[in-house]
């Protein structure tokens, strides 16, 4: 199927647009503000985020902090998941 600059694919009207848009960029706001992307970061990319060196991010791996295997050797971390645990530790 090949489509023109003419053709339509859906029928919208600019206020639907409008709030298609809105609740967007709301989402990832949200989603920005809570850590909860999904995005899988490296030690060292946790580490610099959370202000802490590498040595201290395996550290928190030893003590249970969530993390993602990626192959035998690697893991990445998900922002979301460290940012719990440690609200989990500080509350007891």
């Amino acid at each position: 199927m090949n489509l023109g600059p003419d053709d339509r694919l859906f029928d919208m009207t600019v206020s639907d647009l409008r709030a298609l848009l809105l609740d967007t960029v709301r989402d990832v706001m949200e989603q920005q503000r809570t850590g909860e992307t999904g995005e899988l970061l490296t030690t060292g990319e946790l580490a610099k985020l959370m202000k802490v060196s590498p040595d201290t991010a395996r550290k928190w791996r030893r003590q249970g902090c969530p993390h993602v295997p990626v192959g035998e050797r690697k893991l990445r971390w998900r922002l979301s998941d460290v940012l719990r645990w440690r609200e989990e530790l500080r509350r007891g």
